[in-house]
């Protein structure tokens, strides 16, 4: 009866033997070959020595490779949202919206959209609970109970704070009322509807995607309007090659050289090194009905 919820239609199927059995109610099982891409990127700054010698900051070098390691870090959670927004299995529209084109002045988000989203959801098993990474090795890790995990940009933020539920009350619970009682996530904003709400100032939106006829007081790219996430992840829906490290091995290579370290008849004198880094990158969708997506616009 597949995924039939009818009292009428699933009795109907139950696969019910005679007395003498018979070859009968007869199965069959297939197999998912789950594929995905590894990527490598990487990126590289030139340096004097004269600059290292010279200059104020006698942590120079080290600040660089900082930097390009920031850069790097940057890339990699931008590689990975790209890739959550565009595999999200369980997809809504704010408002009467059925697709891009159609969100307008109406579609700003609501209560109910995230309530369909929870049975969405709910109906597809989607776990709730969350694990989280709380330190810099991948051991060190907690569950947080009785959550899902959803990713806005700053753009939603008043319109967060405005919501109410179906009894008119705000519907956002900050998160000092209940931060001594669970951990935190980094960017936590608050509770809404079953969701815990991370604001992520780099998220990413659709610029201009909307209908058009966009208004001063929303967000818009000429005359249409933006597009933008709410972005819920489940446990386990994906896997990615990341930063994180175990202690024994590094997904991500950094090479520095100093200019005498160089010197060849390139360059004589020694004066020019660089610094480097390279990483792997890659992403699979394992449950993509778990990854939940609904598209709204936002007012300024």
């Amino acid at each position: 009866y597949g995924s039939s919820k009818d009292v009428g239609t699933i009795p109907s199927k139950f696969p019910v033997l005679s007395e003498t059995g018979g070859k009968v109610n007869r199965v069959g099982v297939t197999r998912r070959t789950i594929e995905s891409n590894l990527e490598k990127f990487g990126f590289y700054t030139d340096f004097s020595t004269d600059l290292l010698a010279l200059d104020s900051d006698a942590e120079l070098l080290s600040h660089i490779t900082r930097e390009l390691m920031n850069a790097a870090v940057e890339i990699q959670e931008d590689l990975l949202q790209k890739d959550l927004l565009n595999t999200a299995g369980t997809l809504r529209y704010s408002g009467t919206a059925t697709n891009n084109d159609t969100l307008n002045a109406t579609s700003v988000l609501t209560y109910n959209d995230l309530m369909r989203l929870t049975i969405d959801l709910d109906n597809a098993r989607c776990p709730k609970h969350t694990t989280v990474i709380t330190g810099t090795r991948l051991i060190d890790t907690k569950t947080i109970p009785s959550c899902r995990v959803a990713y806005v940009g700053s753009e939603l933020i008043p319109t967060l704070e405005a919501m109410k539920d179906p009894h008119n009350r705000p519907a956002l619970v900050p998160v000092p009322q209940y931060a001594a009682g669970t951990t935190v996530l980094n960017g936590e904003y608050g509770a809404i509807a079953g969701f815990r709400i991370v604001v992520v100032p780099e998220m990413m939106k659709w610029a201009g995607k909307g209908a058009t006829g966009a208004t001063a007081e929303f967000y818009r790219t000429g005359d249409k309007f933006d597009v933008f996430p709410f972005l819920v992840v489940g446990d386990g829906s994906f896997v990615d090659i990341g930063f994180q490290t175990d202690g024994k091995s590094n997904k991500f290579k950094t090479i520095m050289k100093k200019g005498e370290e160089l010197a060849d008849m390139n360059n004589p004198y020694g004066d020019v090194g660089f610094s480097s880094i390279k990483w792997w990158y890659g992403f699979m969708a394992l449950r993509p009905e778990w990854i939940g997506l609904i598209k709204c616009t936002a007012k300024l």
